[in-house]
């Protein structure tokens, strides 16, 4: 995906449920992507990256890929059946997580 175009989706992410990226901060470094598609974009809202208890920094994600990797657990999606192999985790078969289905999601998340 291109620097751009992730910088974008991130702040549409967080537009649209302030309350779910409440925790999002501006990066004013050139992305790291960007790097590798020779163009320079910063400024990209970020998730993580606090201190933890021992000192050390965490890992950080832009916020749009930060949702990507949880969306998951956000969706109204019903639990698999007791006795399944994934019995209490969300069943999300018939969801596509394509940029555009993230967006709609994050957009309903209470």
């Amino acid at each position: 995906m291109k620097a751009r175009i992730l910088k974008k989706l991130s702040k549409k992410m967080a537009e649209s449920n302030p309350e779910l990226f409440k925790g999002a901060w501006i990066d004013t470094d050139i992305c790291e992507l960007s790097f590798e598609q020779n163009s320079r974009v910063s400024h990209i809202l970020i998730m993580g990256g606090d201190i933890d208890e021992w000192g050390e920094g965490s890992d950080y994600y832009t916020a749009f890929d930060w949702f990507k990797q949880q969306w998951e657990w956000y969706g109204d999606f019903t639990p698999y059946g007791c006795g399944h192999e994934f019995e209490g985790y969300p069943d999300t078969g018939k969801f596509k997580p394509t940029s555009r289905n993230l967006l709609k999601l994050a957009r309903g998340v209470k």
